[in-house]
This record gives structure tokens, C-alpha cells and sequence, in this order.
């Protein structure tokens, strides 16, 4: 019995010290990866629960009606973004506590005058959508952006200081809240007020929690020079929230205003689940990497080698999950969603190639961020603004949202990435032909993949969807592992050497 114990003791003294954010900086970069992975993977389970389930309780109509509350909160959240957490993440200062009650104070007035902005503009919102019940929902959406203003401005520290168990369980209570919330109001009244008090649940429990969680009392002081002196930084940080909103946000908008609430919530959900590898790689990566780098941001060949494992472990994870989207979109959306929400499929399956892109290039902002340049973010985004703007209200009239997200997908692709994977390999002092060449490594292996679940759904088209979308995903699963193990020593990839190291410092 002894022995056993001792094991016991020992297995959870491992655990313990692996999932302990100290040691080296790579050795928490790691431990914050570890988290940041069970934050997104935990964060999704409960997304795609309420997706999934309230997809078979509301109709598409009520999704696009929340999206645009959503949309013009999300919106006014992003011109307001002050970037002041950035701007304290980059301090080389480890205690910056002399800023946070000046951060409070600006958040907290951010959040009165969004709150104030929303509730006075809702009848204007829902007479340009078309949608009268907007003008019923937006007021009370209204008391979000209020209620997380007041978040205790201490939880930037679990960014700066990789601390990012903390973070799981901020923002995975927030998204469980939103999933208990949602559902129990949709098995009561299936209408899109669930979703509405899902909304407010999860920004009520997140400011709750931050006090929890963090020690720091904020107290209304305000200091001018604190205030320029974060805003200095911060200024690209908006200005590059404020065009990721539009590049991001602005095909939204304009599938709710040219088609209808209906075709925005096919269009929002099959961008959700298509680009659901990119979001996951993006925020762990983005999450770890500009902490790590802006550590790492005075020694170039440390953030250049960090850089180039980077990308490639996002490659690695992209393309195949990106892939495998495309292929069992039909049996997914059929299994999981329901006959309701077919005519997604097509979008769906497009929009996946621009998640893989996405996934790529994950890692580009926390390198011009720690590097100096957050400008680039602003710029960068102008230029994609304008050039998917040209071509979207003809592709969208012509092919519906199958047009909207060829548009989207083919511009980034073609145009943006070569020019953002520049950008960034200047930044990081990196060679350009050596990232391409992380990029192109996974694709046949995610190809191979695909080709194979391609053939397979069609060999089990004859099963039940639910079954038939089992098969694919461990064939998948599969594929991809046995020829990711056949091409790393044939084409000097080293991802395996990568994965290996990555599970030593566990």
C-alpha cells in the first residue's frame, strides 16, 4: 500500500511542478502552452456544446439576430480598444501595479459610454438591419461592455507572468456560464434571448472571478502621464483592433445587411466551425509567444529561433485540422447540426482553407508586437480591407455566401500572406524562403489526408451521420500521424525532434 502511495505522491508532485508556471523562460513558455491548450480545448467543448445544441433548439433567424447585437458590441469594442494590457505586457518593468488603477479608470469609462452608445442607438441598429426585435435585444446587451469594464485590471499578470492556470479558469468559468445560462433558457423559451443572457452571464462571472482571482483592489486614481504613457504604445494596438474588425467583422455585417439575419447566422456559424483550428492555434499561440518574445526582444537569434518553432508547430496543427473541416463538413453539419443548416456546408468548406492561412501566420502579431512594430497590424490590415472590399458585393450577389467567403479566402491567400510572412521575417531577422518552406511541410501529409477521408465518406455514406463522421475522424487522425512519421526524416521537416522536446520539458 506503501508503495502505492508513493507513486501516487510522486505522479502528483510531477504533475504539480509540470503545470507550475516557474523555471526558464522556455520551460514556461511551455507550461503556459500546456494551459493556454487546455484553455482553448475546454473554451471550444463548451462553444461547440452551445452551438450544437441550441442549433437544434433555435433557428438560424434567432443566431443572426444575436449576431448582430454582437456584431455592433464587438464593433464599438474594438474602435475603443485602448490596448493598455499590451502596453503593460511590453513594459520591461515585472511589477507595473502603479498603472493599474489609471487602466481601471479608463476601462470602467469605456464600458459607461459603450454601455450608454448601445442603449441609445438600438432603434437606428435594428432600422438598418431591418430586424424591429434588435431594437428589443440591444438595450439590455448593453449592460455587458458596463459589467466588464469593472474586471480587476490584476489579470493582466497572468499574461505578462505566464501564469496561465489562473486564466483557465477565468475564462473557462466564463464560457461554462455562458453554456449553463444559454441552454437553460432555451429548454424554457427557445428564442434568442438565450443567447442573449448566455452573453451576460459569462461577462458577469468573468468580473467576478477577476477579483477572485487576483489579489490587486483597484481604486479610482487616475494619473495623466500614466495614462499617455500606455496609450502611446497602445495607439497601434487600436488601431489594429479597429482594422482586424473591419477585415474580420465587415463581411458580417454586410451578409445581415444585403441578404438577411438568417443568412448571417449560416455565414457566422460555418466561420465559427471552419476556422475553429485557427482560432485554437492562434490564441494559444498569440497567448504564450508575445510574453516569451517581448522577454526574448532584446537577443534577436533567441526570438528568431523561438520564432521558426513556432510556426512550425502552428503549420503542423493547421493544415490538417483545416483540412479535415473541409472534408466532413456534409456529415458533420448533417450529424451534428441538423437538415436545418445545410446550405452552410459550401461556405464551410471554403472558409476552412482561410482558417489554415490563419493558423499560419498565428504568430506574426506577437513578433511585431514584441519586436516594436505594432503598426504593421494597423497597415497590414488597411491593405486586406480594401482589397476584399473591391470584388464582395458582386462575388456575394452572384454566388451568395459561397461568393462572400471565396472572396475572403482567395485575398488573404494570394495577396496578404506572402506580403504578412515578409513583414515578419524581416521583423524576426528570419529568412523568408525558410518560412514558406514550414508552411509547405505538413501539406502533403494533410493532403494524403484528405484524399483518404475523401474516399472513405464516400465509402460510408450508407452508415447513420453520426457514425459515418466517427470513421472519418479517425481515419484522419491516422492518415495524417503514420505520413507526418514517413516525411519527417525524408524532407528534413523535424517536427517529430520539435514534439519530442516539447514532451521532455513536461
Amino acid at each position: 500500500m506503501s508503495g502505492i502511495t508513493d507513486r501516487l505522491r510522486k505522479a502528483f508532485a510531477r504533475v504539480k511542478q509540470t503545470l507550475t508556471p516557474e523555471g526558464t523562460l522556455m520551460e514556461r513558455a511551455v507550461t503556459g502552452g500546456i494551459w493556454a491548450t487546455a484553455l482553448n480545448v475546454s473554451g471550444r467543448i463548451f462553444q461547440l456544446l452551445t452551438a450544437i445544441l441550441l442549433a437544434r433548439l433555435l433557428t438560424p433567424r434567432a443566431f443572426g439576430i444575436v449576431a448582430i447585437g454582437m456584431l455592433v458590441i464587438i464593433g464599438l469594442e474594438r474602435f475603443s480598444k485602448l490596448g493598455l494590457d499590451d502596453a503593460l505586457i511590453y513594459n520591461r518593468d515585472s511589477n507595473v501595479d502603479r498603472y493599474l488603477d489609471t487602466a481601471w479608470v479608463m476601462n470602467a469609462t469605456r464600458g459607461v459610454l459603450l454601455s450608454a452608445i448601445l442603449f441609445f442607438s438600438a432603434p437606428y441598429v435594428g432600422s438598418f438591419y431591418n430586424e424591429p426585435i434588435v431594437t428589443e435585444i440591444l438595450p439590455v446587451m448593453a449592460i455587458g461592455p458596463l459589467v466588464l469594464g469593472l474586471r480587476n485590471p490584476g489579470i493582466l499578470y497572468f499574461r505578462k507572468d505566464l501564469v496561465f492556470h489562473k486564466e483557465f479558469v477565468y475564462d473557462v468559468s466564463g464560457e461554462a456560464a455562458y453554456f449553463l445560462a444559454a441552454l437553460a433558457y432555451a429548454l424554457w423559451s427557445p428564442t434568442a434571448w438565450a443567447l442573449v443572457v448566455g452573453y451576460l452571464s459569462r461577462n458577469v462571472v468573468r468580473t467576478f472571478l477577476s477579483y477572485v482571482l487576483h489579489g490587486y483592489r483597484p481604486w479610482p486614481r487616475f494619473d495623466l502621464e500614466l495614462a499617455r504613457e500606455m496609450f502611446d504604445y497602445g495607439k497601434w494596438i487600436t488601431g489594429g483592433s479597429i482594422a482586424n474588425y473591419i477585415r474580420n467583422e465587415g463581411d458580417d455585417h454586410f451578409v445581415g445587411w444585403l441578404l438577411a439575419s438568417s443568412s448571417l447566422g449560416f455565414y457566422q456559424m460555418a466561420y465559427r466551425l471552419s476556422n475553429a483550428p485557427a482560432t485554437e492555434v492562434t490564441h494559444v499561440i498569440s497567448s504564450v509567444s508575445f510574453p516569451a518574445y517581448s522577454e526574448v526582444q532584446d537577443d534577436l537569434q533567441k526570438l528568431r529561433t523561438a520564432f521558426y518553432k513556432t510556426v512550425r508547430i502552428s503549420a503542423f496543427l493547421a493544415a490538417p485540422m483545416a483540412v479535415g473541416i473541409a472534408m466532413v463538413a456534409p456529415t458533420f453539419v448533417k450529424a451534428v447540426l441538423g437538415e436545418q443548416w445545410m446550405p452552410m456546408v459550401v461556405p464551410m468548406q471554403v472558409l476552412a482553407g482561410y482558417g489554415m492561412i490563419r493558423g499560419f501566420v498565428s504568430s506574426y502579431g506577437s513578433v511585431w508586437r514584441a519586436t516594436g512594430h505594432p503598426d504593421y497590424l494597423v497597415k497590414l490590415q488597411l491593405v486586406s480591407i480594401v482589397l476584399m472590399a473591391i470584388p464582395l458585393y458582386p462575388a456575394t450577389v452572384e454566388y451568395g455566401l459561397t461568393g462572400t467567403a471565396l472572396v475572403i479566402t482567395l485575398v488573404y491567400a494570394f495577396i496578404m500572406f506572402p506580403i504578412d510572412t515578409y513583414l515578419a521575417a524581416s521583423a524576426a531577422d528570419a529568412d523568408f524562403k525558410r518560412l514558406l518552406l514550414e508552411f509547405a511541410y505538413p501539406l502533403p501529409a494533410a493532403a494524403l489526408m484528405g484524399v483518404t477521408v475523401f474516399w472513405t465518406r464516400n465509402a460510408v455514406s450508407d452508415l447513420p451521420a453520426y457514425l459515418s463522421l466517427l470513421v472519418l475522424v479517425v481515419v484522419g487522425v491516422a492518415t495524417y500521424a503514420t505520413a507526418v512519421v514517413a516525411l519527417d526524416s525524408r524532407i528534413n521537416w523535424n517536427i517529430l525532434h520539435d514534439i519530442k522536446d516539447i514532451r521532455d520539458m513536461l
